[in-house]
């Protein structure tokens, strides 16, 4: 047996017929194994179904440094014993297989870390628990304390413990600070307010844009209050062009995102639409979904079949149009949000409840358009 201290790169002539062309992989080792015999001992063993080889190469890789040889062996054997071995230390081997004028490709990798359990068992299970007892049963709660009793509720906020929040809250903060009542619809939780959101969740601003030539020509995120007044915000949230829903930085909270087009398909079937008639796009679907959704105040009359009995809670906040036509409209009279799902390169899908209709239109829209948006838990 030869050391060696470092990994040459050879020739890879066909050792066995060198007019053909070679593929190392065809006659590289295999099977590569690991086993422990004592803290600074194991054994490799591998295959190698080629026999016309001269022998073998044993590449170790300790921690992060690079692979380097440890060992030339003859051709006679497949099986390695490497001692010295420092234990709670990563190593990694390899393998290849070499003539006198090539070598194969690498074996599979064979991974081994040694150590000692809690129990003081060589390579063993025990682990101690977040109270330091060896093979104990205590663990950490959601809010990170040691056998504590904070648990996630149904909506799935951690709760109660020493949270200092009341078990029943379903609320859910985004990167501004901004508190949205949520909502369980079916299989989905639903923030039951608008977004009002000015950051990005990795803290970038998202454009504020007040001007109309600005507000239609920009293809970047953006929002603006209804009628660039601030004193809509608290009802009815901010307006949002889709190029901010579409942003890879999310507007939507940690855990949360813009709901796609299949997932309000989702919302309206739970809600009794007909699977078939959901599908159906620029018309009005279904019968009563709408109503089921709509808050009973702040529309305009009649506000048709509003009973909120999803607690959706839809508000009226009304929309801002695009290019050559930046104006704002329909407060009081249209909710209209927009899905995370495109349509076109210049549209997007979007769902619009309407003052005088109970039941749901799943419309187009440009881009530009500047729509409210819910969130809907990930």
């Amino acid at each position: 047996m030869f050391l060696l201290t470092n990994c040459e790169e050879r020739p890879r002539t066909n050792p066995f017929d060198p007019d053909a062309e070679l593929d190392p992989n065809e006659w590289a080792p295999g099977n590569l194994e690991v086993q422990v015999i004592s803290d600074s001992e194991i054994i490799l063993t591998w295959t190698q179904e080629e026999t016309q080889i001269s022998g073998f190469r044993i590449s170790r890789k300790e921690g992060s440094s690079d692979y380097s040889q440890i060992a030339e062996l003859e051709a006679n054997t497949t099986e390695y014993t490497d001692t010295g071995l420092i234990l709670d230390t990563d190593y990694a081997y390899r393998v290849k297989a070499y003539t006198e004028v090539s070598e194969s490709s690498s074996s599979n990798t064979a991974y081994i870390y040694l150590y000692y359990d809690c129990n003081n068992s060589l390579m063993g299970t025990a682990v101690e628990d977040c109270s330091g007892e060896c093979n104990g049963t205590a663990v950490e709660d959601c809010n990170g304390d040691c056998n504590g009793t904070a648990f996630e509720n149904e909506c799935g906020n951690c709760v109660g413990g020493d949270t200092g929040i009341d078990e029943t809250n379903c609320s859910v903060f985004d990167i501004d600070g901004n508190e949205y009542q949520t909502v369980i619809i079916g299989d989905q939780i639903w923030m039951a307010e608008n977004l009002k959101v000015t950051h990005y969740r990795n803290g970038d601003v998202i454009s504020h844009l007040t001007d109309n030539n600005s507000w239609g020509g920009t293809s970047n995120g953006a929002y603006c209050a209804y009628n660039n007044n601030e004193d809509n915000v608290d009802t009815y949230g901010r307006l949002y062009n889709w190029y901010a829903v579409d942003d890879s930085r999310n507007i939507a909270p940690e855990g949360w995102h813009i709901p796609s087009d299949n997932e309000w398909k989702q919302l309206e079937i739970y809600l009794g639409m007909d699977p078939d008639e959901a599908d159906l796009a620029e018309e009005w679907r279904g019968t009563d979904e709408g109503g089921k959704l709509k808050d009973t105040n702040y529309w305009e009359s009649p506000n048709t079949g509003a009973t909120n009995e999803s607690g959706f809670t839809a508000l009226p906040a009304g929309y801002r149009g695009d290019e050559g036509a930046s104006i704002f409209g329909a407060k009081g009279y249209f909710s209209l949000f927009w899905a995370s799902t495109s349509s076109t390169n210049y549209h997007s899908w979007s769902r619009r409840l309407h003052y005088d209709h109970s039941d749901i239109r799943r419309p187009v829209h440009y881009n530009r358009d500047g729509y409210s948006i819910r969130c809907v838990k990930d």
